[in-house]
């Protein structure tokens, strides 16, 4: 091969390397990943989920969140339309929680059970909201592990548990993410999606601007999913 000839071979490969970078580069996120159209194929005919929550993971401790409701054509089948799409933090190690400590946000899909805050009810109608007192922790003890807990019942203050009412403004508005359902001690508790504090990051929860979290709480169902993926 001739000096002209390999010069023009080496021309066209690294003109089509530059050809697939600029197409990876443009490749939408949910042809990058697609468990985003997984999952709203799946959800789209299911009777019991009406809203979803996308968390969409960047890498460090990015997100962004987007939020659906479904909607109905005229020939039956269902859709889902964006309503609100903004900015997220996940826990400080990224996705993949296993256990307490861990720094890391739940990777799946899972359902909101209950809402809480140190403000007002701001519209949440679809699941219980509890306004914040200073009786109340979330529990990391053993026999309430990962539940919401009343130290008057209780009888004292459980240990290694977060006191609700001074997690500020974080917890001016936040939805319980039903993560380790089963409570299983040390496997982590207290995963929250709530409003944004000083911080780039969580400890495990995804956060929110308070004007979004306000809007997200407005229109949480009981039948309303989140599922968190890298994007």
């Amino acid at each position: 091969m001739n000096s002209i000839r390999k010069k023009s071979v080496r021309k066209l490969l690294f003109l089509s390397l530059i050809c697939i970078l600029a197409l990876a580069a443009a490749m939408p996120a949910s042809a990058a990943n697609p468990k985003w159209k997984q999952l709203k194929r799946k959800y789209a005919e299911k009777k019991n989920t009406n809203r979803l929550i996308f968390v969409k993971y960047e890498g460090g401790t990015n997100a962004t969140l987007y939020m659906f409701r479904k909607k109905t054509r005229r020939n039956g089948t269902h859709y889902w339309k964006k309503f609100l799409k903004c900015k997220a933090y996940v826990g400080l190690n990224g996705l993949g929680k296993q256990r307490e400590g861990d720094v890391k946000t739940p990777k799946g899909t899972f359902r909101l059970t209950e809402g809480f805050g140190i403000k007002e009810n701001p519209g949440l109608k679809g699941l219980k909201y509890t306004k914040l007192n200073r009786y109340l922790y979330w529990s990391g003890e053993m026999g309430t592990y990962n539940t919401m807990v009343d130290s008057r019942v209780l009888g004292h203050a459980p240990s290694n548990s977060e006191h609700l009412l001074y997690c500020n403004p974080e917890y001016n508005y936040a939805l319980n993410i039903n993560y380790n359902r089963k409570h299983i001690y040390k496997k982590g508790s207290g995963i929250f999606l709530h409003c944004m504090g000083a911080k780039t990051y969580t400890h495990g929860c995804v956060a929110v601007s308070e004007i979004n979290m306000i809007r997200i709480m407005k229109n949480t169902t009981s039948k309303t999913r989140i599922c968190i993926y890298e994007k």
